[in-house]
């Protein structure tokens, strides 16, 4: 398992969430979020759309399984400049 903080304001835009969930379902891996002490699974719609309330700037992602390494990178990469 990988967990990584990743700073979410480091773009001039917001990902756009539908961006977020479609590339969280594009690896095998399991991906949640951790917020305001909520444990968001990454793939989920509606977890996400009804849990996810960052107050920071960034968020604790934990990535577990087969490919968690590449979606840990392609994750980070989306929220770079």
């Amino acid at each position: 398992m990988i967990a990584k903080q990743i700073d979410t304001c480091r773009r001039c835009t917001p990902v756009p969430l539908s961006f977020l969930i479609n590339t969280a379902n594009s690896f095998l891996c399991d991906i949640y979020i951790e917020c305001n002490e909520n444990r968001i699974n990454a793939k989920n719609y509606d977890e996400m759309l009804k849990k996810l309330r960052p107050r920071g700037r960034s968020l604790l992602f934990f990535f577990n399984g087969k490919d968690e390494q590449a979606a840990q990178q392609k994750i980070e990469k989306i929220f770079q400049e």
